[in-house]
């Protein structure tokens, strides 16, 4: 009987263990089934982006962050859907988003903002930063910064660099006058505009406001001062460098636009010919050689620098550049911006770039003779040089370099092509029209091979503010050095005062004859093109 009792008795625990073990086995299965693996990472997730919010966000006071941060490993996700949901309602309230862009808000917010919330960003969005990235509030004084600022004057601040980057404005000028008001004026097209007049007391206000997310001292009224901030917009990132002194009357404040979000222009957007543009392409394409481009300030040097520049594979070649400033920041390219105080100069610069297997060397400007014999150098030693120079004409261009003590046989053997470059506005798509030509203008424009038919007048209206000019084209005098002219360079028989005299004649009908181009083309008009070429003679 008792042997029956445990045989039934081992037979009942024989038959529950399989059981009991199947049951542990599936309830192991179901702990680390993929779900409740993906669930839980999630959750980790929410809960390190809630303590993100909360220490980097202005949302919790810095005494109750370690609290909030405690309750954030915990709670983490409730605390976000809760915060979610009412921040959706009271956008929703205010008729600052639509019913049908509530997901799109909700990720733009939750990912777009390194775990800041960001705004919805419309035409008018637009926040100000300091160089390193930070805003206003995080840098000056913590959360209470903007508090403390007066808020018209912040948002004056804001819509005079929003006006700016609208109006494709290249600089904004904030001078004092006599009768206690400041002007704002803005440089379109290479012209200036006045469009603001605030009284002196606001407007020192805005300047402050400038240096100090400039990096500048706001108590220094006298003394030069330099920095630099950003904004972001809609469309992107623009950059700004900020030049203050002191002057009659208060305390001036230039600040000129680096927009980034029009991007870099292409060597066929610049305004080149066909036949220049394969003359540039095809130099650029070759290891060695030197491509100088010349002109007065505000000629478009540095922006056809860039298109060069554009045309290169940057994976393939090591491209480094010299500029004073950099004005557009190039993927894969090796940038040095030049600062005399800890003297990285042109030529300080070029000299340690070499000891770097440069295959492109872009020099943003030659001003010394060191400077230029070490960019003749450079071309002769396997490397494409791009550079500018500030000059009046292409062979004027061969006049300085020679008074810069570069000896012609070298420029012979270096200078592959000068670029003599103008600006001239471009015509208003929207409300040009035929011009009314007199008599004599018809017949030289005939007498010259130009259709009068095609020269337009600028009218002016609401999309180009009034002016009958949006936007600028450049014309171009491009000089090949074929053999006949480095033949000429090196023999040295080239007298400077000769070179100079026909040289800058040739230049003269060149750059007119190119702008006559345009305006027979309907780009732009003949009071412009005499008005970009008249000091040519």
């Amino acid at each position: 009987m008792c042997v029956a009792a445990c045989t039934s008795f081992f037979s009942s625990v024989a038959g529950i263990l399989p059981e009991a073990m199947c049951g542990v086995q599936a309830n192991s299965l179901l702990l680390f089934s993929p779900v409740r693996l993906i669930f839980l990472i999630a959750w980790v997730y929410l809960c390190l982006y809630s303590i993100q919010r909360f220490e980097y966000g202005p949302l919790v006071p810095q005494r109750y962050k370690t609290a909030a941060n405690a309750f954030g490993l915990v709670i983490g996700p409730f605390i976000l859907f809760v915060l979610t949901v009412a921040d959706v309602a009271v956008k929703l309230q205010d008729g600052e988003i639509e019913f049908r862009d509530i997901l799109r808000y909700v990720f733009d917010s939750s990912f777009g903002g390194k775990g800041i919330r960001r705004e919805v960003r419309g035409e008018d969005y637009i926040e100000l930063l300091d160089s390193s990235g930070k805003s206003f509030h995080e840098v000056y004084g913590g959360q209470n910064a903007e508090s403390s600022l007066d808020n018209e004057i912040l948002d004056l601040t804001k819509s005079i660099v929003l006006k700016a980057i609208r109006e494709n404005a290249s600089d904004i000028l904030i001078d004092p006058k006599s009768d206690g008001v400041y002007s704002v004026r803005y440089r379109v097209d290479g012209f200036l505009r006045t469009v603001n007049q605030i009284k002196a007391d606001k407007c020192t206000a805005v300047v402050n406001s400038f240096k100090a997310l400039s990096s500048m001292d706001i108590a220094e009224k006298r003394r030069p001062q330099d920095g630099s901030f950003m904004s972001k917009v809609s469309e992107g990132s623009v950059y700004f460098r900020v030049a203050s002194s002191g002057v009659l009357g208060g305390e001036k404040l230039s600040i000129r636009v680096l927009n980034q979000v029009t991007g870099l222009l292409k060597l066929s957007e610049i305004g080149l010919s066909q036949e220049s543009y394969n003359v540039i392409a095809d130099i650029i394409q070759q290891p060695s050689g030197m491509v100088l481009v010349c002109g007065p300030t505000g000629s478009g040097k540095s922006t056809s620098l860039y298109a060069m520049l554009n045309m290169i594979d940057f994976f393939t070649h090591n491209v480094v550049t010299i500029e004073d400033p950099i004005e557009y920041v190039l993927e894969n390219a090796s940038q040095i911006e030049v600062n005399v105080k800890a003297d990285i100069t042109f030529a300080n610069a070029l000299r340690s770039i070499l000891r770097q297997d440069p295959d492109v060397i872009c020099v943003g400007e030659i001003r010394d003779s060191e400077t230029a014999g070490m960019a003749v150098q450079a071309s002769q030693t396997g490397h494409l040089v791009l550079a500018t120079l500030h000059s009046s004409s292409n062979i004027a261009a061969l006049v300085r370099l020679i008074d810069l003590d570069i000896k012609p046989l070298l420029l012979a053997s270096a200078l592959s092509v000068i670029i003599s470059q103008r600006l001239v506005r471009r015509l208003c798509a929207k409300c040009k029209s035929p011009a009314e030509l007199t008599d004599e203008q018809i017949a030289t424009l005939q007498r010259k091979g130009f259709d009068p038919d095609g020269i337009m007048q600028a009218n002016g209206c609401k999309h180009c503010s009034g002016t009958g000019y949006r936007g600028r084209t450049a014309i171009v005098d491009i000089l090949h050095l074929d053999d006949e002219i480095k033949t000429m360079l090196a023999n040295d028989r080239l007298v400077p005062g000769e070179l100079k005299m026909k040289g800058d004649r040739k230049s003269r009908s060149n750059l007119r004859r190119e702008g006559l181009k345009k305006a027979s083309a309907g780009l732009t008009t003949l009071d412009e093109v005499k008005r970009v070429t008249s000091n040519l003679g």
